[in-house]
């Protein structure tokens, strides 16, 4: 919990949630620019409620949540290789942005982390200079809305 706390309140310039019409909280994402990197958004956390998978949330979230900061230049993340929609999830968000992608072995099984747990691959988008970025437009037939989260 205290984690989740520090979440939203250290780091709610690099947060973003989004909301039911009814105000329920259905989605989450968390990140972190590190100073020695301020153009590169790394994205710790994405949650979002089942019923809401599949119809575009996430990644209007990771979208508008990169958007915010004019200088970011990159995004990076950790998936596990087992996790597909993860994968997809980014894969996406690289093309959309006009992205290289690189994929890096960063966490080792039973080195740096459980050896129950899997690897972590870390996965580096970075914008290509000759393209230009697409801004992922928000459907008006979404039940949604996403909350700008400021500090």
């Amino acid at each position: 919990m205290y984690c989740n706390l520090l979440q939203c309140t250290d780091f709610s310039r690099t947060s973003i949630i989004a909301e039911s019409n009814d105000g329920d909280i259905i989605g989450f994402i968390s990140g972190y620019i590190a100073p020695e990197s301020p153009e590169t958004l790394f994205i710790w956390q994405v949650a979002l409620d089942q019923r809401y998978r599949g119809k575009g949330v996430a990644s209007q979230m990771l979208s508008r949540l990169f958007n915010r900061n004019e200088a970011l230049q990159s995004l990076k993340t950790t998936i596990s290789p087992s996790n597909a929609p993860s994968q997809k999830l980014f894969q996406t968000f690289f093309e959309n942005h006009g992205m290289t992608v690189e994929t890096i072995e960063h966490f080792k099984a039973g080195v740096h982390l459980d050896s129950d747990h899997e690897d972590e691959i870390l996965y580096l988008g970075t914008r290509m200079e000759a393209k230009e970025s697409v801004t992922v437009q928000t459907s008006n037939k979404q039940h949604h809305h996403l909350t700008e989260a400021t500090g």
